[in-house]
């Protein structure tokens, strides 16, 4: 059984990286970190992400002018879109209270991705995107939104993760406790 202490030391060793080998990630990789990104918790068990895994270079080029601070995507093995479908309705048909729910069910499937990266030696990083180009490039279906982005490969040497993150605030400065 995983202690608390394996989680901290996997959230602890995940890192948002930038760099990455020349060594191509293979589906296999790719398919188990998808694994574990369907196994996220979603509103009222909606499940409505769905991930377009681009390989292909020179979409990943084409897609330059959609990344805020993604200029580092074309170096990536992978880059996985994660898109939110807006229509979808949960088993019960009842409504959702809150729509963007589904959006952050999707948040939720990114990091798993992410610490499951972590997991097996590789890099990750979320990058944002702009709705518009990445929608008409990747012919992403009206009803979704554009969640974010995931660079993921091989990492580059000196790119390892280190013990600990750096600048995060103290718990006193993101906490309010009401007793």
């Amino acid at each position: 059984m995983m202690t608390y202490e394996d989680i901290r030391r996997l959230c602890t060793q995940r890192r948002s990286a930038r760099y990455f080998s020349d060594t191509p990630l293979t589906k296999e990789e790719i398919r188990s970190l998808l694994e574990l990104a369907v196994l996220s918790p979603s509103v009222q068990n909606t499940q409505p992400w769905h991930f377009h895994i681009i390989l292909d270079p020179k979409i990943r080029s084409k897609l330059t002018e959609s990344y805020c601070y993604g200029n580092f995507v074309e170096g990536a093995g992978a880059f996985i879109v994660v898109s939110s479908e807006r229509s979808v309705v949960p088993e019960t048909g009842a409504t959702l209270w809150n729509p963007r729910e589904l959006e952050y069910s999707c948040a939720s499937a990114i990091q798993n991705i992410l610490l499951g990266a972590t997991a097996m030696g590789l890099g990750s990083c979320w990058v944002s995107l702009l709705h518009g180009k990445v929608t008409d490039l990747l012919h992403v279906p009206h009803d979704h939104n554009i969640i974010g982005g995931i660079m993921l490969g091989h990492l580059k040497k000196g790119e390892e993760p280190t013990d600990g993150h750096k600048g995060r605030k103290p718990l006193e400065e993101v906490c309010t406790w009401y007793e």
